[in-house]
């Protein structure tokens, strides 16, 4: 009894192992939701980030942020958004100019990286928000 409970376990488990996969449509997440969703609050999301992520938020210079758009980040398309700034490090002098790539899952902010390759074209638009920033 138990080799045949054994065999048939076996073989349920190599059908899952054949590779082969039924596409029923767009990506989605776990929970069902679109993956590449447009996010809308990506200004406030990424602001509210920094505000935690900074030893020191205040007196941010030379921000700038490109409008979202769809890129294949490690294989897979994502919504990113590329954000440079001047920040302090936390004995106060200026970092210097660097850029970070934020990627977003189902519309959410999903990380933040420092990067060089994914951003190294972006066209940026001024973004006064995060040079306002506040403890």
């Amino acid at each position: 009894m138990g080799r045949v409970l054994m065999l048939g376990l076996l073989l349920a488990l190599a059908g899952c192992a054949s590779g082969e996969r039924d596409y029923t449509g767009p990506e989605t997440t776990l929970g069902g939701v679109s993956v590449n969703v447009f996010p809308e609050n990506y200004r406030a999301e990424i602001l509210a980030y920094q505000r935690s992520y900074l030893n020191d938020p205040s007196g941010i210079r030379s921000a700038g942020i490109t409008q979202p758009g769809l890129r294949k980040i490690g294989g897979v398309e994502r919504y990113v958004a590329c954000v440079r700034f001047n920040a302090k490090a936390a004995g106060g002098a200026y970092t210097g100019v660097r850029e970070h790539v934020a990627i977003f899952l189902a519309g959410k902010l999903d990380q933040m990286a420092v990067t060089r390759e994914e951003c190294k074209d972006a066209a940026y638009g001024p973004f006064p928000e995060l040079e306002g920033l506040r403890r």
